[in-house]
């Protein structure tokens, strides 16, 4: 068997500070080690075909090729370093990442990325670093997978499932009849949206699969989009009050980077139509 030439002796470095080109640069070693594993199984393979077949005149080529295919695995992993070098924590400290994955946000087409106060805003997400544990929390979700490229993938995937279509109309009647739950029928009444959220979940298990994070987004689209008006006649708002001035208000990221504060939620009586 003939042992293949390396693919690529010699690469380019790595951009100084570039997780992920650091990152590439790995991955190119490990794929060459790769194949120089998949070429020595290749030739262990047939050495035991022919030992066990008994091919006696083939089976000194092919014990031959089995340890130079050997070798040639034994110097490719010889050459992948033997330490992992980048400092990751300083990078993460230090401002680099996150505008990395911003970089790579704007490149593949992710608007409305920013970083406010070392926090990274990407409607419907917020990524928050954890330098000393090497981890980020994207959103509620501990993650430990830093690779910029890999968390725009995230990113990306959160803000497609935030703008599928869905049904509002449901979604408004939900909305209307725990809130007429919480005031006895009455309207006109602000009602902290943490309440809401508290009755929406109350059966056990329900908070796991309808997070805080998921009701926001829902208050977002309401607010954004409507339909604001109720089979009822109830028209549906979502007022400023004292909790958000005195920042209890949940802060949602939107998808131009902007922050809204949601604290409370109304439903008033339509208003008549204007004479002309």
């Amino acid at each position: 068997m003939q042992i293949e030439a390396p693919l690529t002796e010699d690469r380019p470095p790595a951009r100084e500070g570039s997780l992920e080109e650091a990152l590439e640069r790995l991955d190119g070693e490990l794929k060459e080690v790769s194949l120089a594993v998949e070429r020595l199984r290749r030739a262990l393979a047939a050495a035991c075909e022919a030992s066990q077949q008994g091919r006696l005149r083939d089976l000194p080529g092919a014990l031959r090729a089995l340890a130079e295919a050997a070798e040639w695995a034994h110097r490719r992993a010889g050459q992948v370093p033997p330490a992992w070098t980048f400092p990751a924590r300083e990078h993460l400290e230090g401002g680099g990442y996150l505008e990395e994955v911003r970089r790579l946000a704007a490149e593949a087409g992710l608007e409305g990325v920013r970083e406010i106060d070392g926090q990274l805003y990407s409607y419907p997400l917020v990524v928050r670093l954890r330098p000393s544990e090497l981890a980020l929390m994207v959103g509620r979700r501990r993650e430990r997978a830093l690779r910029p490229g890999h968390v725009v993938g995230q990113l990306k995937s959160a803000r497609e499932r935030s703008q599928r279509g869905a049904n509002l109309e449901s979604l408004l009647q939900t909305f209307e009849r725990a809130y007429l739950t919480l005031t006895g029928d009455q309207e006109s009444v602000a009602v902290p949206l943490k309440r809401l959220y508290d009755l929406l979940v109350l059966r056990p298990g329900s908070s796991r699969e309808y997070t805080e994070l998921d009701f926001y987004l829902d208050v977002y689209r309401l607010d954004r989009t409507g339909p604001h008006l109720t089979r009822a006649g109830r028209e549906l708002s979502f007022p400023a009050s004292t909790s958000a001035r005195s920042g209890r208000a949940f802060r949602l990221p939107t998808e131009t980077g902007e922050e809204r504060l949601y604290a409370s939620i109304r439903f008033d009586p339509a208003r008549a139509p204007e004479a002309p």
